[in-house]
């Protein structure tokens, strides 16, 4: 009955999905061949490339604070609205520039734009959708964040190889316009998000004894929360940020050719899109912490894979054994995206939620910002079997957080209704 209930048709849910489809095709669009534009159509040097993804990171740190106060004041759809209109300025930006100088404001707007965005996400869709739907509303993003950004990136490739130049920008403008996609969808949740709840009710609106937090002060001096924060920070530095940069440099070193890697990549794609809505009922029935913690679990034995993708002899073999990383690597994935937000949100008093948002928004921001500086020397000076030691390292941190937060929250999550959360 529960899960029947789960499955009904949710207002704007298709829609919203849908602009969030659009606006991740333009990411696709662009992710292959961003360097490259900067590199070889713009000219910038090595440094200079750096300091545009430098200040995108640090643009996206800087305002996320205030988007979190604007949430909290305005509501969250209007700072998201606002973010995607950034995101699209900076695109526009960065296509229409023709120097290092350029590049600069296209960074820090287009990395605002981002910071802001993920700041004030979750306390719109838990005020659209409901906190009890939150879960299958992140599932859904996750699998199209996967296809759609895999089919843009193959034809963001295929239009630079056809178009030359004029591809990059042809893929820029296209990037822009999807941002306004997405903000115009965003337009019309805003005009149906729900009233804030009533003290004593969750997000979607359920009778529910919550404290208030009145003596937890700020999101980052609530101790319960900050063992979250640590447990995500270490899942971003140590698994979610590294698909795109470390592995393919560790299997780069590997001698495994640009395709295969390719491979690789497309592997970790097509679990996502298979294993999602696999993983979604499975959280249904354990709970978050149990799918977190099966999550860690999973990618230790992926690790196993991606080590062995690196020392076993023969491409081949070593191509079979960085496919099975990228699916078994998927299934981690799909276990996390629709978990850690809705303990965000079982966690933070209601009239804070926002702050407690952007906090999280922070720490995934600086997670992705730390994880290739630290790792990548790691690969390139220590070796596999360094890289291994710390990454089994930083899953046990997550560990330790994970069962350290069930521990001190156990009141807040037993709070909320009990389709939210199994206690395990």
């Amino acid at each position: 009955m529960r899960r029947a209930a789960r499955r009904k048709p949710l207002p704007l849910y298709k829609g919203f999905l849908a602009g969030w489809g659009a606006t991740t095709f333009g990411t696709g669009l662009v992710l292959p061949l961003m360097v490259a534009y900067l590199r070889e159509t713009l000219g910038l040097p090595t440094s200079g490339v750096s300091l545009y993804f430098a200040l995108f990171a640090m643009a996206g740190l800087a305002v996320n604070p205030l988007a979190g106060k604007v949430g909290k004041l305005y509501g969250p759809g209007l700072s998201a609205i606002g973010a995607t209109v950034l995101q699209a300025a900076g695109a526009a930006w960065l296509a229409a520039a023709d120097s290092m100088v350029s590049t600069v404001p296209a960074a820090c707007l287009s990395g605002a734009g981002t910071g802001a965005y993920y700041a004030v996400q979750t306390p719109l869709l838990t005020k659209v959708f409901g906190t009890c739907e939150l879960s299958r509303v992140l599932s859904g993003q996750h699998r199209v964040s996967a296809l759609t950004v895999a089919v843009g990136a193959l034809l963001g490739g295929q239009a630079v190889e056809h178009l030359g130049e004029a591809g990059y920008v042809l893929c820029l403008a296209a990037n822009a316009v999807s941002y306004l996609l997405h903000g115009a969808v965003l337009v019309r949740l805003r005009r149906v998000e729900r009233r804030p709840a009533e003290p004593g009710t969750d997000g979607a609106g359920s009778a529910v004894p919550r404290d208030d937090g009145g003596d937890r002060g700020t999101a980052l001096r609530d101790r319960v929360f900050l063992r979250l924060l640590l447990m995500q920070t270490a899942l971003v530095v140590f698994g979610l940020a590294q698909v795109d940069a470390v592995v393919p440099a560790i299997l780069r070193n590997a001698d495994l050719s640009v395709s295969a890697i390719s491979v690789v990549i497309a592997c970790n794609t097509v679990g996502v899109i298979a294993f999602q809505g696999l993983a979604l009922r499975a959280i249904e029935r354990i709970g978050y912490v149990a799918a977190l913690t099966a999550a860690i679990l999973v990618w230790v034995v992926a690790m196993g894979a991606l080590t062995a993708a690196v020392l076993v002899p023969g491409t081949g073999v070593r191509l079979l054994f960085g496919a099975l990383f990228g699916l078994v690597f998927a299934v981690g994935e799909c276990l996390i995206a629709p978990s850690v937000q809705p303990l965000v949100t079982l966690t933070a008093p209601p009239a804070r939620l926002e702050s407690y948002a952007a906090a999280t928004s922070l720490a995934h921001g600086l997670g992705a910002f730390v994880a290739p500086l630290v790792l990548l020397p790691v690969v390139d000076g220590g070796g596999v079997w360094s890289y291994l030691a710390l990454q089994l390292g930083g899953y046990g941190l997550a560990l330790y957080a994970l069962f350290s937060f069930r521990g001190r929250s156990v009141h807040r999550l037993t709070a909320a209704p009990p389709s939210k959360e199994t206690i395990p």
